[in-house]
């Protein structure tokens, strides 16, 4: 018989070689730092993605680095000021028409300038009411003697400054005449006398300083509306106040086309009495 071999152990099996997943893992990290690299940039963070960089650097045994001008580039882009806002007036077109707001606001520098240069500007005031600038004459002395609507030579001087910068800004004009509550003696009642106060104003304007007469009227008020607080003081209800508005205003409009309407209907109706 054949004398078996006695053996110190099992067979071991063929060892299997490794060395792949080192290289496999190395492989996997590049593809990792990819994509962070990639998702870090999606976003840019300036502060981030320098110390990304710098860390990414040391990892690879390099020296760290300035930011590289084009990510410097992309951060001013993001963070610089607008320069519209830099410039507010760059983003106005130019020629862009008034508001009637601006224009009114125009109309009262104007008129203050020029009251201030003839020493009246203490003699008037200035409110807006309903998107109307009204320019009140508070001093009736500077306007009327009592119980007479002829102006003064103030009053002229005034309307000289006045009526030159409602015209050159396309504005229309309603003339509001005031008494006190003294009865007046030259006049039936106080409804005569304001009334003929305010049409002297206007007439002034018209004739004297060519206003046109399409877009001025007179209103009287009586003694119906003094000043607030102030109805003992004569001189200061002794007034007028001109409401101005501009021609841009819808009011403004609608009262011209209502003055043409009825313009238009008082022809038709001559016309009819002629034939």
């Amino acid at each position: 018989m054949s004398r078996r071999r006695k053996g110190k152990g099992s067979p071991h099996a063929p060892e299997m070689d490794e060395r792949w997943a080192v290289s496999y893992l190395d492989m996997m990290t590049v593809l990792f730092l990819t994509f962070v690299v990639l998702f870090s940039m999606s976003s840019i963070d300036a502060g981030k993605y320098e110390q990304l960089k710098n860390s990414l650097a040391k990892g690879f045994g390099q020296e760290e680095t300035e930011l590289d001008d084009r990510v410097a580039g992309i951060e001013a882009m993001q963070d610089g000021p607008d320069p519209d806002e830099q410039n507010p007036a760059s983003a106005e077109e130019p020629g862009v028409p008034q508001t009637a707001v601006e224009k009114l606001e125009d109309i009262q520098a104007g008129v203050q300038a020029n009251l201030t240069r003839s020493g009246q500007e203490s003699t008037v005031e200035f409110t807006h009411v309903n998107g109307a600038l009204v320019i009140r004459i508070l001093s009736g002395e500077t306007m009327f003697d009592p119980d007479d609507a002829s102006l003064s030579d103030s009053a002229t001087t005034l309307l000289a400054g006045i009526t030159p910068v409602i015209e050159s800004e396309g504005g229309t004009v309603a003339v509001e005449g005031h008494a006190d509550y003294r009865q007046p003696l030259n006049y039936e009642s106080n409804w005569e006398l304001s009334a003929d106060r305010a049409v002297q104003v206007v007439r002034h304007m018209v004739d004297a300083q060519g206003f046109p007469p399409e877009l001025a009227s007179a209103t009287g008020f009586g003694s119906t509306r003094p000043i607030e607080g102030q109805r003992d003081m004569l001189d200061r209800n002794r007034r007028v106040d001109i409401v101005v508005q501009t021609q841009d205003d819808p009011g403004a409009d609608a009262e011209a086309d209502a003055g043409a309407d009825e313009g238009a209907a008082g022809d038709v109706a001559e016309e009819v009495d002629e034939t």
